[in-house]
């Protein structure tokens, strides 16, 4: 059965006879555990059968067996030895997990030699230093065993202390399941060779058993392993291979022996990740930086968490890597779908990857929707606080009011806001009044936003002044909810004005439908801006076309334009 064995005759001091040595070759057994073997037993004057290294066998295959002796005389001339070597000390033994040794108890009788062995195909092997000892047991004594792990291959051997008796060996635990837990992973010696597109480990067991090894894949640290469909390693001599596998730490090797099973990781660091992924967010889209120094191809597509762990919204987008073994840094764009998604990125040219879940953070776009969602009341109890509430919100001033509609989703922004109608109130000047939210924080909050908006609206109309709809890019704005447009429908057309800064606004943010609207870019077009909200020019603003602002004017100028600058590198910040 796969064995080599060689014979040659060597004669023995003091015996006329030959004696046989037998050459067994089998694995793992070492130099030094053969030498020990033949140091501890002495050649008789009678012939034995004893392995021994031959010069032309390498010592790493090599192990031992001891036979009886051949001597029919020497038999008969020993009756009481003989009968030793048929039966073999008996012996009982307990278990004592928490000593984690073997009590053995030997009946009363000669002096036993007692010892603990992991038992391979031909040889009981010794345990490692320093289970390894064998202790001498007179009879009617105990003695206790220590042993390293509670194994299925442990077994107990006693022998007499006379030459050539027959040894009685017992390996009880080969059908305990304690044998099977953690003392046999921790007795296993796992050896990382990954490398590439494949995955390698190598296994050094001490006790003969076949193990099957899968593939697994870790959500996180703290969560089991959860098996992949068709993922079984192919194992050859100790070694399990598994082929086109992205190596990522948490893409596992699951070992199994009946009913136990074990969770070794290959790459346990970062740092030995062939690839990266860091994402941004800009405008409406989302930016995958890749960092990679392989050639790989990367995928990525959205995942919401209402459809399960890893399932992909079409579609696909993917990126390839081709340009060496240097680090090369990818871009991948992917537009937003919807508010609340995860992106799946995982490496797509191998069959076994692990998909990691980025999640991009986008609250801080979505303030404004606070002011949308209070826009949503039902239009039968809007209609009713208006009728309620019909009154002038600022006095009896007659002067053409200027109804400022915006949705500053951000502290910078707001101040924008605020800077912005200090500025309008100046130029206009002749006691024009400017309503907006900021300045009637204490009405807005007793009356709540949308009855305070359509009573604006009321005097607005009544007083035939103008709605100016300040546009934004990033973020909701104040004419998306149903309520806002039912506003500006009802509000007419040559009294809403849209204004946006450049900074934040591009002309292509603006939904086709205000197009139409007149449109003004601050702050370059402030002074015609002014000219269609004052029809009677007041002297502040006649003078802005001829002269330029005055000093005063020039200072509100300036802290807009500082404003506008901040708002928008915290825009693109975000």
């Amino acid at each position: 059965a796969g064995l080599q064995w060689s014979g040659f005759h060597l004669l023995v001091k003091k015996s006329k006879k030959s004696s046989k040595f037998k050459l067994y070759r089998r694995h793992k057994i070492s130099a030094s555990a053969q030498r020990k073997l033949l140091g501890s037993h002495r050649l008789s004057e009678k012939g034995h059968h004893v392995s021994i290294p031959s010069p032309d066998i390498s010592h790493k295959g090599l192990r031992s067996k001891r036979t009886q002796p051949s001597d029919p005389e020497a038999v008969e001339s020993h009756p009481g030895l003989n009968s030793q070597r048929h039966r073999g000390p008996e012996f009982s033994f307990d278990l004592l997990p928490e000593a984690r040794a073997i009590r053995v108890t030997i009946p009363p009788g000669p002096e036993v030699s007692m010892r603990l062995c992991h038992q391979w195909a031909l040889e009981c092997e010794d345990l490692s230093s320093p289970f390894d000892a064998q202790k001498i047991v007179s009879g009617g004594h105990t003695a206790e065993l220590p042993y390293e792990f509670l194994l299925p291959c442990l077994c107990i051997e006693a022998s007499y202390l006379q030459e050539d008796t027959v040894r009685h060996k017992i390996c009880p635990f080969q059908s305990w399941p304690e044998a099977y837990g953690s003392d046999f992973w921790k007795s296993v010696h796992f050896t990382d060779y990954s490398q590439h597109n494949q995955m390698v480990m190598a296994l050094t067991l001490r006790c003969p058993l076949k193990l099957e090894a899968s593939l697994c894949q870790k959500q996180d640290w703290h969560t089991p392993c959860e098996d992949l469909p068709n993922a079984t390693a192919q194992e050859s001599e100790g070694w399990y291979i598994l082929e086109k596998v992205d190596l990522h730490p948490q893409l596992c090797f699951k070992f199994s022996f009946g009913n136990s099973s074990h969770v070794e990781c290959p790459q346990q660091t970062g740092s030995l990740m062939s690839w990266k992924v860091s994402m941004d967010t800009q405008a409406q889209q989302l930016i995958l930086h890749f960092s990679s120094r392989i050639h790989a191809t990367f995928s990525a597509a959205w995942s919401h968490p209402g459809l399960g762990q890893d399932t992909l919204v079409p579609p696909v987008y993917s990126v390839s890597q081709t340009q060496g073994s240097s680090p090369v840094t990818l871009d991948l764009i992917i537009p937003f779908l919807r508010p609340g998604g995860c992106v799946l990125v995982w490496r797509s040219d191998v069959q076994f990857a692990w998909k990691q879940r980025l999640c991009p953070d986008v609250s801080h776009r979505h303030l404004g929707l606070l002011i949308l969602a209070l826009l949503a009341l039902t239009t039968l109890l809007a209609v009713f606080l208006v009728l309620t509430l019909w009154r002038p919100l600022s006095g009896p001033s007659q002067a053409r009011p200027v109804l400022l509609l915006h949705a500053a989703d951000s502290e910078a922004q707001r101040r924008l806001v605020g800077a912005l109608a200090e500025l309008l109130r100046a130029a206009l000047g002749g006691g024009r009044d400017v309503i907006v939210d900021l300045w009637e924080g204490r009405r807005v909050a007793r009356l709540g936003p949308l009855p305070w908006l359509w009573a604006a609206r009321a005097r607005v109309t009544r007083e035939q002044g103008t709605v100016l709809l300040l546009w934004s890019g990033a973020g909701p704005n104040p004419a998306r909810g149903p309520d806002a447009r039912a506003l500006l429908r009802a509000t007419p057309r040559p009294l809403l004005l849209l204004a946006y800064f450049s900074r934040l606004c591009a002309k292509g943010d603006i939904p086709p439908p205000l197009r139409a609207l007149p449109r003004y870019r601050l702050l370059r077009d402030l002074p015609r801006l002014l000219r269609a909200l004052d029809a009677q020019p007041s002297p502040e603003a006649t003078s802005w076309g001829r002269l330029g602002p005055s000093q005063c004017m020039q200072g509100r100028l300036e802290l807009c334009r500082r404003l506008e600058r901040e708002a928008a590198g915290l825009a693109h910040e975000g």
